[in-house]
């Protein structure tokens, strides 16, 4: 096959997918970006939720299939595990059953949280709820589930500054929208 061939089939190619993606991301996305600092907390939150949906996701799996460690890295996570819950009171195999089902509850409330910043880059006011919504039953979960003492000591600084941060940037965004918005409307109110 000569370059020219390889060329063409790459931009047919290329263009057999790029419709389809784009008819995607609008449908997903919207036609038109909202304004920068929406898309600052949009790419900031998405980062954030990204990483915690991948954590759980990740713990999740290695909580299903523990052998999978200890086989190919020596690692026994069920002994590693039952002696932190031991240490946080927890009795037998308890804390492992309550850190598996949190980390099953953390997958479904990122994607939750995700849809949520889908939503904040529509410009829907209610996707605030969804996403703080979502950060506070996360924390609340955790720390009713998994104790408090797990919260404060096993949780990261990271993981707590991640989840103030995009807590606080969904909270005045919302704030600044609903302001913005009002303002807007007493103007022609007034003319």
């Amino acid at each position: 096959m000569s370059d020219q061939e390889v060329t063409n089939i790459e931009k047919n190619d290329e263009q057999l997918f790029r419709p389809h993606l784009k008819r995607a991301r609008n449908f997903v996305l919207g036609d038109e970006p909202p304004g920068l600092y929406t898309q600052i907390v949009f790419f900031t939150g998405l980062l954030i939720t990204s990483i915690f949906g991948i954590w759980n996701t990740i713990s999740y799996l290695i909580l299903k299939q523990p052998l999978f460690l200890k086989r190919h890295k020596q690692v026994d996570v069920e002994a590693i595990i039952s002696l932190r819950g031991r240490e946080l009171g927890f009795e037998g195999n308890d804390f492992y059953n309550y850190l598996e089902r949190f980390h099953l509850i953390g997958i479904a409330l990122w994607f939750c949280v995700l849809i949520g910043f889908i939503f904040l880059w529509r410009k829907q006011k209610w996707s605030a709820y969804i996403i703080i919504g979502g950060i506070i039953l996360y924390t609340s979960i955790m720390t009713f589930l998994l104790g408090a003492t797990y919260f404060v000591d096993d949780t990261t600084l990271f993981d707590k500054l991640s989840l103030l941060i995009l807590f606080l940037l969904v909270l005045i965004h919302h704030f600044v929208i609903s302001n913005k918005k009002t303002v807007i409307e007493q103007s022609i109110t007034e003319e």
